[in-house]
C-alpha cells in the first residue's frame, strides 16, 4: 500500500507539472523512470507462478456449545481518486486483499455427533451441579444435628445426676453365714493343786487316737513330772467319762459309768526315766452307793482281759492282783505288775474319787494333787 500511495502521489505530481505553462530551462528535462506498480493481482500471479496456493481456512472441532456465528463485516472498498485512464502503470480497481470465505462444511456424520454431543454437555453439568449440591445440603444437615446431639448430650450430662445402678438380685454374690462354733465347755479339774494342762482333741475315740494323744502331750513333759491333759472331742465339747472309760476297758459299761460316778474326766500324764504312764481320776455321784460302785470295779476290772489298753507301750507279761497301801494318808489299792519295768495296773478309792494308774510312782503323784 505504501509503495501505490508514492505512485499516485509521483503520478499527481507529474500531471500538474505538465499543465503549468512550459519555463525556459537550460537544464534538460530527464527521461521519465520506468516504475513497476505492484498489486494485489500482480501479488497471486507472482504466487501461482512459483507453484504457491492461496491459504485456506481450517476449522477445528471444539467440544463446546456452538456459537453464534459473527457476521462478516461490510467490505470495505477504497474508492481510489479519480484518475484519468492514461496513468501509466495502473491497471484498474484493485481487488481487497482479505475476502470473507464461507467455513468448510463438516461431514454429514461428524456434524450430527458433534451437534448430540454439544447437546449432552449441559445435561452433564447439571447432574453434576445436582450431585454437588446433594453433598452440600447432606452435610449441612448432618454438621446440625451433631452439633444439636452434642449440645444436647452435654447439657443433660451436666443436669442429670448419676444414676445409682444397682446390681441385678440374681448378680448378688451371697456369702455364707459360717455356722456358729459353740464355745468350748468350761473344764474342771478335780485336782486342787495346780498342775501342769494342755489340751488335745481326739476326733474319733479309739484306743489307737487315746494313745496318739497322750504321746503327744507326753513329748513335752519334764521327767518326773504330772501334765494334765483335756480331751476334747467333736465341737469342743468335752469327752465325758461315760463314752471314754468303755473304749480302753470295754467289760466296764457306759450305762453303769454313768449310773456310779460323774461325766466330768481327768486324765493325766506322769513321765519318769522308765517311760510314760497314764492315769484317770472319776468323781462318784453323790446318789451312788459306793460299796455298790467298789464292788462293780473290782469285778469287771480285774476280770479284764484288755489291761493293756491302759499303757502307751507293750508292757509285757501281768500277774496276778494284789492287795496293796500307798499314799499319805494310806490308802487300800491293788495293783498288778507287768514284766516291763515300773509297767503295773493300780486302782484305788480316795475321798470318793476313782483312781487308775499304769504306774505304782504315778500313783502317788496324783494322790498328792488331790489332796
Amino acid at each position: 500500500m505504501g509503495n501505490y500511495r508514492n505512485c499516485c502521489n509521483y503520478l499527481i505530481t507529474k500531471k500538474i507539472m505538465e499543465n503549468q505553462p512550459e519555463e525556459k530551462n537550460e537544464i534538460p528535462t530527464p527521461p521519465p523512470a520506468k516504475v513497476s506498480v505492484r498489486t494485489m493481482e500482480s501479488d497471486i500471479k507472482t504466487m501461482q507462478e512459483g507453484g504457491g496456493q492461496m491459504p485456506q481456512p481450517y476449522i477445528t472441532e471444539i467440544n463446546q456449545q456452538p456459537k453464534e456465528e459473527a457476521k462478516a463485516p461490510e467490505e470495505i472498498s477504497f474508492q481510489a481518486p479519480a484518475l484519468e485512464s492514461n496513468i501509466a502503470g495502473y491497471t484498474g480497481p484493485e481487488e481487497p486483499i482479505f475476502q470473507a470465505e464461507a467455513p468448510t462444511p463438516l461431514p454429514p456424520g461428524k456434524e450430527k455427533a458433534s451437534t448430540e454431543k454439544n447437546a449432552k454437555l449441559p445435561q452433564k453439568g447439571s447432574k453434576t451441579f445436582i450431585i454437588i449440591s446433594g453433598i452440600v445440603v447432606l452435610v449441612a444437615i448432618l454438621g446440625v444435628r451433631g452439633y444439636y446431639l452434642v449440645t444436647k448430650f452435654i447439657k443433660v450430662k451436666e443436669a442429670a445426676p448419676s444414676p445409682v445402678v444397682s446390681a441385678p438380685l440374681e448378680e448378688e454374690t451371697i456369702i455364707p453365714v459360717p455356722e456358729k462354733i459353740p464355745s468350748p465347755a468350761a473344764y474342771v479339774s478335780l485336782f486342787s493343786a495346780p498342775v501342769l494342762q494342755e489340751e488335745k482333741n481326739i476326733s474319733v475315740l479309739t484306743p489307737e487316737n487315746i494313745t496318739e494323744a497322750l504321746l503327744a502331750a507326753a513329748n513335752a513333759t519334764p521327767v518326773n513330772s504330772l501334765k494334765e491333759v483335756v480331751l476334747r472331742g467333736e465341737n469342743q465339747s468335752l469327752v465325758g467319762l461315760s463314752e471314754f472309760i468303755p473304749v480302753l476297758l470295754p467289760e466296764l459299761k457306759s450305762e453303769k459309768i454313768a449310773e456310779f460316778f460323774e461325766e466330768n474326766l481327768t486324765a493325766v500324764v506322769f513321765s519318769d526315766l522308765n517311760g510314760f504312764w497314764p492315769g484317770y481320776v472319776a468323781k462318784l455321784k453323790p446318789s451312788a452307793a459306793i460299796d455298790q460302785a467298789q464292788t462293780f470295779i473290782k469285778q469287771n476290772l480285774e476280770s479284764s482281759l484288755n489291761l493293756k489298753n491302759i499303757f502307751l507301750e507293750e508292757p509285757g507279761a501281768a500277774v496276778a492282783f494284789k492287795d496293796g497301801l500307798v499314799g499319805s494318808p494310806i490308802i487300800n489299792t491293788r495293783y498288778a505288775t507287768f514284766s516291763k519295768s515300773g509297767a503295773a495296773f493300780n486302782y484305788g478309792w480316795a475321798n470318793n474319787n476313782l483312781i487308775i494308774s499304769a504306774s505304782y510312782t504315778g500313783l502317788l503323784e496324783i494322790l498328792k494333787k488331790l489332796q
